[in-house]
């Protein structure tokens, strides 16, 4: 073999190792420049995605009392996002419900608390802020670190979104007719969902017959009224 045909025997290995060589530098740039704002970009889209549900979910709620029948609501919520091409990792979150209670109320001879519900969102490992969502009496509110504010934008600061909750609150047990007075529960070992797939959240409403509510701290009574059970779950 001469020096020609040796020649042309290196080339397309050298050829071929300088390809591989620019399509090296190429992924290294796209991986350590490109793709963190990629994935701040589709975290930032999957935030506003989860304040969406949280909204719709808000307006879920209101639409089963003002209805005042049975009736089964679910709204699906992704709990991770970042997922660009050739960074398929994701980010994860929590989603976590709560009973809170709001006073006593006694049916017939049936006596018990007055309870409503939390809902809280919060991410983890994610390349953006680490900001979250939470529902509780109408409102929803948007978390970071131990700071809050209403996610409405007609609403300015803590003490709005407060006047909203109590305007909510006012709505729903201290109107001056009533046709219905939620009681919402948490289904038993379905309160919480961690990771990084799509997590359900369901109401299921069910209507009792017609009773005599007495509702404390208002102290007040209403007649031929319902009791709307509101169950919520995670799954």
């Amino acid at each position: 073999m001469n020096a020609k045909e040796k020649d042309d025997a290196v080339s397309p290995v050298i050829a071929l190792m300088l390809i591989l060589a620019i399509l090296a530098t190429c992924l290294a740039v796209y991986t350590t420049t490109y793709v963190p704002g990629l994935k701040q970009q589709d975290e930032i889209t999957h935030s506003g995605d989860v304040k969406l549900t949280f909204e719709r979910f808000a307006a879920d709620i209101d639409n089963l009392i003002a209805l005042g029948k049975p009736a089964v609501y679910t709204e699906v919520l992704e709990l991770g996002g970042g997922d660009v091409p050739l960074s398929p990792t994701k980010s994860s979150g929590t989603l976590e419900i709560e009973e809170t209670i709001l006073g006593t109320y006694t049916a017939g001879s049936e006596t018990g608390n007055l309870t409503g519900i939390r809902v809280t969102y919060l991410p983890s490992f994610t390349a953006w802020e680490k900001q979250g969502y939470r529902y509780e009496n109408g409102t929803v509110w948007i978390l970071k670190d131990e700071k809050k504010t209403p996610a409405a934008l007609n609403r300015y600061s803590i003490q709005d979104g407060t006047d909203l909750e109590n305007a909510t609150l006012q709505r729903w047990y201290s109107a001056a007719s009533l046709d219905v007075i939620p009681l919402f529960t948490v289904k038993e070992n379905s309160t919480a969902v961690t990771g990084t797939a799509a997590a359900k959240l369901r109401l299921n409403a069910t209507l009792s017959d017609p009773v005599t509510v007495i509702l404390t701290p208002a102290g007040k009574t209403y007649s031929d009224v319902r009791l709307l059970n509101i169950e919520v779950s995670v799954e």
